[in-house]
């Protein structure tokens, strides 16, 4: 079990948050249009990106834990539509995840490989049944 703390503060400037967490710090924004400064991605875009990285730290940690297995590439295209609603709420209501694979082994145990990595993936496991999602293996 794991416990995870970050702390975001709102900057001065247009929608800018600062976020720190285990000596990192990270800012998020959104883009002119929605009154921020685009100095940083939004925050569903650091949601995205939280799905596709945590799909290549499983891959990089499976990796580690299979002494025969050796990745030769592992990328993750995550992309998310949201919608609003009319009382000016808004979700993401669509996430589809392209994940491309080059490894060692054979047609079937890198089918194997690549479903562990979805089911052993923190954040995807966290997200399926709040937003669908379809993964597809390039």
């Amino acid at each position: 079990m794991g416990k995870y703390i970050v702390h975001s503060k709102l900057r001065p400037a247009g929608t800018q948050m600062m976020n720190t967490t285990g000596g990192f710090s990270y800012l998020a924004d959104e883009p002119l249009i929605a009154k921020g400064t685009d100095a940083a991605p939004n925050p569903v875009q650091y949601l995205l990106g939280a799905v596709g990285s945590c799909l290549g730290v499983t891959a990089r940690e499976i990796e580690n834990d299979e002494a025969t297995l050796t990745i030769k590439k592992f990328q993750a295209d995550v992309t998310g539509e949201t919608t609003t609603f009319q009382d000016g709420s808004s979700k993401v209501t669509s996430i589809s995840i392209k994940i491309t694979a080059e490894t060692n082994l054979s047609e079937a145990d890198h089918k194997w490989f690549l479903n562990e990595v979805v089911r052993k993936c923190t954040v995807h496991e966290t997200l399926v049944g709040a937003v669908p999602m379809e993964i597809t293996f390039a």
